[in-house]
């Protein structure tokens, strides 16, 4: 048998996160300028095989839509790659099996964005999509964990069960507030609240016909589509979920920041944690504010992305005693 070294396993998996999320940016992107639809047909485009339509077509939303498939093959083509290279290591079987999940996982994913397509762009069929792309990127974070120098030559501190849990509460806060950020997007809800700080003109949002008055009278003088409450609400729901995943970062902040005294790697994460979910409230607001400026909007998606990246990657150097047993 051929066996791979872990030092090659370890940059491929690296690179594999990284082209995950800069995937994940250009598939904002497309949302972000409304173009999901300029190459209306799948797998091929315009009738060309996808690897053969002409460069000098690439033109408006084409280029984004386009661009986003090329890359996504590039992508399924990396993962391939990986699951086939860690087969044939010496790693240990249930990271052979979690390399076939996200092989699984990208093939689903390419399939959901040609159902799309073919299916003019249902909501659900699309948020399945953009949920899944996070859902993948966390898979190709934890084999990259797996795999790195920092697992392998972690000490064995331990840390309190409630420490563990309550960083696996704060991944599970992010996955839902990306679900709502995934369903707000997909049903036009962007700027189903025009206004901030405030909420429809009030401080304290009623969701009463007053308040959605307020709302469209905003999007109207600004000829933008008008809403509806389900929108607003659904809108509001994504904000408060903002509120709840930064309070809970102070909560956590305010009880567990001596843990990390001694264990540079994780207070490097905490910190960068920090930091990415100030941008990302900067970044939602200024979506907002800018009427959902595409560059802005779909920045806001990507950095989405690597906080949930980023709260993974915290709890993964909280167990790495439980990864070891698994790994016997």
């Amino acid at each position: 048998m051929i066996l791979i070294s872990t030092s090659f396993l370890r940059k491929f998996s690296k690179i594999v996160v990284l082209s995950t999320l800069f995937l994940i940016f250009l598939g904002a992107l497309i949302k972000s300028h409304e173009v999901g639809l300029s190459v209306p047909d799948w797998p091929s485009s315009y009738g060309y095989n996808m690897f053969t339509f002409p460069i000098s077509q690439w033109v408006g939303g084409i280029f984004y839509e386009h661009g986003h498939r090329l890359f996504a093959t590039l992508v399924g083509f990396l993962t391939l790659s990986q699951s086939l290279l860690i087969a044939f290591s010496s790693q240990p079987l249930w990271l052979k099996k979690t390399a076939f999940l996200a092989l699984f996982l990208v093939i689903l994913q390419g399939m959901l964005g040609g159902i799309t397509v073919l299916f003019y762009l249902p909501p659900l069929v699309s948020m399945a999509h953009g949920v899944l792309a996070q859902t993948f990127f966390v898979i190709t974070i934890f084999i990259a964990y797996s795999l790195s120098n920092a697992r392998s030559n972690k000490n064995d501190k331990k840390y309190s069960k409630e420490l563990k849990n309550n960083a696996l509460l704060f991944c599970g806060l992010i996955y839902a507030q990306l679900i709502l950020g995934a369903l707000m997007r997909h049903t036009a809800s962007g700027l189903a609240i025009p206004d901030f700080p405030t909420v429809g003109g009030q401080w304290l949002p009623t969701f009463s016909d007053e308040m959605m008055n307020n709302i469209n009278v905003i999007l109207f003088e600004d000829d933008l589509d008008l809403v509806v409450r389900a929108q607003s609400l659904i809108h509001f729901l994504h904000r408060l979920g903002a509120v709840v995943v930064s309070s809970f970062l102070i909560y956590f902040f305010v009880y567990y920041r001596s843990y990390f005294n001694h264990d540079r790697l994780s207070s490097k994460i905490f910190n960068l944690i920090i930091f990415v979910i100030v941008i990302q409230v900067v970044l939602g607001v200024s979506t907002v504010m800018s009427q959902k400026a595409p560059f802005i909007a779909s920045f806001h998606v990507v950095t989405g992305a690597a906080l949930l990246g980023l709260s993974v990657l915290l709890y993964l150097n909280l167990i790495p005693n439980e990864l070891r047993r698994r790994a016997l």
